[in-house]
């Protein structure tokens, strides 16, 4: 069966912890500039997801803020995806109205410049606490992407329905191989990628012939000749 590849741009970002604070504003600085002139001037660097965070966004106006039409014209035209969170949060550290609060704050935040990734999307929170769907539910969403909380031997494949503790249900992707396998891409060996680690896995696990590709990693600036590799 031919596979439909999905490489999808974007970066993790650790906002607090990775770095001292001076570093990590000019890291932020940075990547989210080149960023924007890569879905402004790069033709085929067509979108780029901001780790589902609304903070990263809303530091980067608060230091550039000369740089808020861009930003909205990118949200508004599904360039630059953002939210729906406002950080990413631990699901069981914290309680249930810290977590409703976070998603909340970043819809609001995310509305403002232009619309919301309208997806539960959690790639590195260690753990997915069960009332997680009853929560995404009563927000409007039915969907997640996630990685961490269901292992192999729980969830054998990528896609599947999360049936939370109250009974509600949304669409899960899980993703096989982690958010960061994208950032092994070498164009000197392309025709092995498909057939070697951790791609195959990828493959293995889908239960489609649809493929995710995430291409990223954490504190990772965007690749700017990513348009060019995958040509």
């Amino acid at each position: 069966m031919v596979k439909t590849v999905h490489v999808v741009p974007h970066t993790h970002w650790d906002r607090e912890w990775f770095f001292t604070t001076s570093r990590a504003q000019i890291y932020l600085l940075k990547d989210l500039k080149d960023v924007i002139n890569n879905l402004e001037n790069n033709v085929g660097f067509n979108h780029f997801i901001l780790d589902g965070q609304a903070s990263l966004i809303a530091d980067y106006l608060k230091w550039r803020p000369q740089d808020l039409k861009k930003v909205q014209n990118l949200v508004k035209n599904k360039k630059l995806i953002i939210g729906p969170w406002y950080t990413q949060t631990d699901q069981f550290l914290p309680s249930g109205e810290n977590i409703v609060r976070n998603l909340l704050y970043g819809m609001k935040i995310c509305s403002k410049l232009g619309g919301y990734m309208n997806i539960g999307y959690v790639p590195d929170s260690f753990g997915q606490e069960s009332s997680m769907p009853q929560i995404y539910k009563g927000l409007g969403i039915d969907k997640a992407v996630l990685w961490r909380g269901f292992p192999n031997y729980e969830a054998t494949h990528s896609e599947f329905i999360w049936k939370g503790e109250d009974g509600s249900r949304i669409n899960v992707y899980r993703m096989a191989c982690g958010y960061f396998i994208g950032g092994l891409i070498d164009e000197n060996n392309l025709d092995k990628i498909m057939t070697s680690e951790p791609f195959a896995s990828v493959v293995k696990q889908a239960t489609t012939d649809q493929i995710l590709f995430p291409q990223g990693s954490d504190m990772a600036p965007a690749r700017n000749n990513l348009p060019q590799v995958i040509d």
